[in-house]
């Protein structure tokens, strides 16, 4: 069964005006979302380019042939450099537009103008629209996290997909070539049925990864305390308990190491709360610089912090915690007044100090506390 192509690509725009308004409202609305505005303006374009295609013989070739597939090839571009702000890459492959253009656009004049010849166009276009849908979806499924993939895939489906009808459509072409570009014959037919297809699947597609990359970033935030970049105590919560589950099958010791600025209400009053905020972060940057990579660091309260530090006996736990007071010691604050930043450290090892979380807490707590009333700027070990 053939179909009218210039029905089809009339659907392709109207289709495309849909996705691209869509997009660009949900863009508006959150404002953080990632690659939503390319793929709006992408759609846009797109739209233009087959309204053009569309008016194939009402209207100039310098309209519908140069300007028309200008238009798709920048749309298309458009579409990987969304699709390279979803994963956090943006502008890494700008060039490959324009690049495509210097190619396209004289080969397309030569044989328009100069030895007109339809085969030859759908051939050089179709090999150059193929490219950057190709690369648009090896973007989206290089590397991709596990929990992501299936949206990823999804999306990248569909551009693969469109990516190989360019291809084959090339191919046919060879052999049997339309005479025009509205001219119904099973190519053409699912050609244009592609595109279309394309469309549906990767606006679906982007909107279900914009809406597990905006899950991810809501639970990295409520996770994460925002001053220091470290965990919060709500994410505590779920680490502790999983490694002593760890620690127990193994039977290998867990340490917690808590620790207190010293005085940090008195360097607030002082110098301002500014300059306590600016303390805290850098003792959370001099904890992480110190710590081990399968370690945890999390601010615990207000000037308090917990580390978890897994595989870890005390005599190895009192190492870090020592190296940490003296690094910390030795980093001198140089605002107002000056100052030199010390806190006191707690530490508990399981299972010698306690079998499950509250308790291992609370060991490490009370041996902050005895740091505290033992003059401060030291280790205590439960």
């Amino acid at each position: 069964m053939l179909l009218d192509i210039r029905t089809l690509v009339i659907c392709v725009l109207v289709f495309a005006v849909v996705f691209s308004l869509g997009m660009y409202l949900a863009q508006r609305s959150q404002p953080k979302l990632q690659g939503l505005r390319w793929w709006s303006a992408a759609y846009a374009l797109t739209a233009n380019s087959f309204l053009l295609f569309a008016l194939r013989g009402e209207i100039s070739d310098l309209l519908s042939v140069m300007v028309g597939n200008t238009l798709l090839v920048i749309a298309l571009g458009l579409f990987l450099e969304g699709a390279m702000q979803v994963r956090g890459q943006p502008g890494r492959m700008s060039w490959l537009s324009p690049a495509l253009l210097v190619v396209l656009l004289p080969v397309l004049a030569y044989y328009v103008y100069v030895r007109p010849d339809f085969q030859a166009r759908i051939i050089s276009a179709s090999i150059v629209y193929a490219i950057p849908l190709a690369a648009t979806a090896w973007v989206l499924v290089r590397d991709i996290p596990r929990h992501l993939r299936y949206s990823h895939w999804f999306t990248a489906a569909a551009f693969g997909q469109l990516a190989a009808m360019c291809l084959l459509r090339a191919g046919i072409s060879v052999y049997a070539p339309p005479q025009t570009l509205l001219e119904s014959t099973p190519a053409q037919t699912v050609a244009f049925l592609s595109i279309f297809v394309m469309l549906i699947l990767a606006s679906f597609g982007c909107v279900w990864m914009v809406t597990e990359s905006l899950s991810e970033q809501l639970e990295r935030q409520a996770r994460t305390d925002p001053l220091t970049g470290s965990m919060n105590r709500f994410a505590l919560e779920d680490i502790v308990p999983i490694e002593l589950a760890r620690a127990l099958r193994s039977g290998r010791p867990l340490s917690v190491l808590m620790f207190d600025l010293d005085r940090f209400k008195h360097l607030n009053d002082r110098m301002g709360h500014q300059y306590g905020d600016m303390a805290l972060q850098t003792v959370a940057d001099l904890a992480r610089r110190l710590l081990r990579a399968g370690d945890h660091l999390a601010r615990y309260g207000g000037e308090e912090f917990l580390a978890v530090l897994p595989d870890t006996g005390k005599t190895e736990a009192a190492e870090i915690a020592e190296r940490l007071r003296q690094t910390l010691e030795a980093q001198a604050i140089s605002i107002g007044e000056g100052a030199i930043l010390t806190a006191s450290y707690g530490l508990a090892t399981f299972p010698d100090d306690g079998g499950d979380f509250h308790r291992l807490i609370g060991r490490a707590d009370s041996a902050l506390y005895r740091a505290k009333k033992e003059g401060r700027n030291c280790v205590v070990v439960a």
